[in-house]
């Protein structure tokens, strides 16, 4: 049996939000479609959650800082602990912002262990970043024989530093993981391990609570149930990476090495040759039935310096995914030259031209660190791919070259009686134009309860308009205990703009998720058609969905 390659990971934690915040004590949360995906540690002691909806922080924290979520700002900030790090362990893994993966043997052998080895990058940091916002318990740092198990351990470790004010690494003890993994509830496949939570819903509802649970049935009892999810499951839960990797053949030298003859000062004639290189690339290992999940990227200049990096991609590193790696490589490596060579310079020429004329790149090189077996897909026999589907995938994958691949977006239909809820925009690097084309038939098979009947509304406003709506007298409509209107609508007022109604209908109670505080709704739903008389003295007819919830009224949709 392989020895197993013995993994850290430095986490820190809620990243967005400690970058976007002003300061340390500011209490901040980002916000991205509404929803909380990011808070810092002086929000998170309001009660604020991720997931949480943004009108329910701002309930809880009234003085919370609201900002929008902004990739750029949180890669370019965490390039700065890139390097820091990465002047202690020579080759490291960066799949995200506010996130590091590495092989230990080498780093903990030179300092002496693993905890020493953590305790050393952490003082580090402590003494490099000059900023108040990244303290140490913000950090934490994991090791063990797998990539969950890093994980949990190094967010287990950042939970306590931050709840003691001081860095605790948190070490599995070699070839002890699946013990230590054993008593962890499903819910970390989740979070960790990107398992789509119905899945982790199903598991806890079939009794399988804790991964010890999913280890004692047989690889192929999950297999029959689950299919290939089924088998990956038993390979987490006991303590293997989560794809059995895969032998091919390296690609042939031209496919990954690019040596050019003068020394290259312009980033756009580099990234091409990237983009041709990823292309040729990722083909390869396509014939032979493989993707490539972990990729080194190297760049070496004239002067002969040097910049590897490591990326990872679980469902593999497409065409696009390397050439946007790359982009963020080769800026974060310019701008360390800028920092150490620049810093006194005030031409007027872009930073990273004025890098690149100074150190011209000579070479660069795709490696291949681990490859898996391709999971196949079945086609349909009528209905299947057509030209234009293809020629849409090709324009997608063009525009997420140019603009990053969470700038291009697509709707994928996930349910749920929410209009924002009902669709998920996700990246269109990720998604399968195809499945995505047929997701119109996936929702007429699945029915959820308590929807909007059809046919669906034509606008739905990401951040509902607050509107008032009065009855015959000028009161503000309310709603009972028992859902019942304490009049008929008679009045809607938008702005300074009055509407009169026609007609309405409902109202409908939804109550959602009472038994979780952070995710849980009560709201009335009611649909009203509306008249305005312009000043020609012409109707304007008009259809609404009105909400009500915490005692305001909204508009959430319009019919067209």
């Amino acid at each position: 049996m392989p020895e197993r390659r013995r993994l850290a990971v430095l986490q820190c934690l809620d990243w967005s939000a400690v970058v976007a915040a002003k300061n340390s004590t500011t209490p901040c949360a980002v916000v991205h479609a509404q929803r909380v995906i990011s808070r810092t540690p002086a929000a998170m002691r309001y009660g604020v959650q991720v997931g949480m909806r943004r009108r329910h922080a701002q309930a809880l924290c009234p003085d919370i800082e609201i900002v929008a979520h902004q990739p750029s700002r949180d890669r370019t900030a965490f390039d700065k602990v890139v390097r820091i790090v990465n002047e202690l362990v020579p080759l490291i893994e960066v799949s995200e912002p506010g996130l590091i993966v590495f092989a230990t043997r080498g780093p903990s052998r030179y300092m002496g262990g693993d905890g020493p080895m953590a305790s050393k990058i952490v003082e580090a940091l402590k003494t490099s970043v000059a900023d108040s916002r990244l303290t140490a318990s913000l950090i934490g740092v994991g090791v063990g024989d797998s990539r969950l198990a890093a994980q949990i351990a190094a967010h287990a470790s950042a939970v306590a530093s931050n709840s003691a004010n001081s860095f605790a690494p948190y070490v599995v003890e070699p070839d002890k993981t699946s013990e230590w993994l054993a008593p962890q509830s499903v819910r970390v496949l989740s979070e960790f391990a990107n398992i789509n939570r119905e899945t982790i819903s199903l598991l806890e509802r079939l009794g399988l609570n804790t991964l010890h649970d999913v280890c004692t049935l047989s690889e192929s009892v999950l297999a029959g149930r689950f299919g290939e999810l089924g088998v990956e499951l038993h390979r987490l839960a006991r303590g293997d990476e989560q794809y059995p990797l895969a032998v091919v053949p390296h690609p042939p030298e031209h496919l990954c090495i690019e040596k050019f003859d003068e020394p290259v000062s312009d980033q756009q004639i580099i990234i091409n040759s990237v983009q041709r290189m990823a292309s040729a690339f990722t083909e390869y290992y396509s014939v032979h039935g493989s993707v490539c999940v972990r990729i080194i990227i190297v760049f070496e200049s004239e002067a002969g310096k040097r910049s590897e990096r490591l990326w990872y991609r679980p469902q593999g590193l497409t065409t696009s995914a390397i050439i946007e790696n790359a982009k963020w490589q080769l800026e974060a490596w310019l701008a360390s030259y800028l920092a150490s060579d620049f810093s006194g310079s005030h031409e007027s020429h872009a930073p990273e031209n004025r890098a690149l004329e100074s150190y011209g790149l000579v070479r660069v090189q795709l490696i291949a660190d681990e490859v898996r077996t391709d999971t196949a897909r079945q086609l349909r026999l009528w209905g299947g791919s057509t030209q234009t589907d293809e020629t849409a995938t090709q324009a997608i994958g063009r525009l997420s070259e140019l603009l990053g691949s969470s700038a291009v977006q697509v709707a994928k239909w996930q349910g749920g009686r929410d209009l924002l809820d009902s669709y998920e925009l996700v990246s269109a690097t990720h998604a399968q134009t195809i499945s995505s084309a047929s997701s119109g038939d996936q929702m007429t098979t699945q029915k959820w309860r308590g929807a909007l009947p059809n046919p669906s509304p034509s606008v739905v406003y990401a951040e509902p308009i607050q509107v008032q709506i009065n009855d015959q007298s000028g009161k503000l409509l309310s709603v009972n205990a028992r859902h019942e209107l304490s009049a008929s609508p008679v009045v809607v007022i938008i702005g300074s703009t009055h509407y009169k109604v026609n007609s309405w209908a409902g109202p409908w109670p939804v109550e959602e998720r009472w038994w979780d505080l952070a995710r849980s709704r009560r709201l009335v739903r009611l649909q009203l058609v509306c008249e305005k008389i312009t000043a020609d003295s012409a109707s304007q007819i008009l259809a609404m969905l009105a909400i009500l919830e915490h005692g305001e009224w909204t508009v959430a949709a319009i019919y067209s």
